[in-house]
């Protein structure tokens, strides 16, 4: 009597228990999804302003390329390319070298304005612009910029009897952004 007793005690808090039991796991899933929605709320505020610092940073970027004076457009392949809506003939058209933009040494030079001085010794270029001194050296993966020595993903080299140059490298260091129109395989030059 008393081992049926027992069971029947325990028939009875389990259907008692069973609904608390759900109740407090209902409990627990809004207390969770309260807790969660109030956690990640900082973040979100902090995801919506950098969204917000994005936009105007991008408008500033391009304000800023339209202050700039000078635009090169040059295309794999082509042996024409575009200084400030001018056509230009090249020698040598770009080409991608260990997914490097090369281009010949003396358009991207007068492009930019720059003096350049190719010494046939050492098979070394030399750029002066403004105050940096560039110096590339063919064959060879370390340059110099103001003599301070700096490695190249890829080194210039010669083709068709013209030295080509990483464009990145050197356009940047003359102060130029650079973009990659994939689609069209063109890189155009803002400096």
């Amino acid at each position: 009597m008393k081992k049926g007793m027992v069971i029947f005690t325990l028939m009875i808090l389990m259907l008692f228990s069973v609904p608390l039991w759900a109740e407090e796991q209902l409990m627990t899933k809004l207390y969770f999804d309260k807790w969660l929605e109030k956690s990640t709320e900082p973040l979100k505020q902090k995801i919506t302003q950098l969204q917000e610092d994005n936009l105007i940073l991008k408008k500033d970027v391009n304000r800023i390329r339209d202050q700039v004076t000078i635009e090169i457009k040059v295309a794999i392949g082509n042996k024409e390319a575009c200084v400030e809506g001018q056509t230009v003939k090249l020698d040598v058209a770009p080409v991608i070298r260990n997914e490097r933009t090369m281009v010949p040494v003396r358009f991207i030079g007068e492009a930019f304005g720059a003096e350049f001085f190719w010494e046939e010794a050492t098979r070394k270029v030399t750029y002066l612009k403004d105050d940096n001194v560039i110096e590339i050296f063919v064959d060879k993966k370390i340059a110099k910029l103001n003599n301070k020595e700096i490695v190249l993903d890829t080194a210039p080299t010669i083709s068709e009897g013209r030295t080509l140059v990483p464009l990145r490298f050197v356009s940047e260091h003359m102060g130029a952004i650079l973009d990659w129109d994939d689609q069209t395989k063109t890189v155009i030059i803002y400096g």
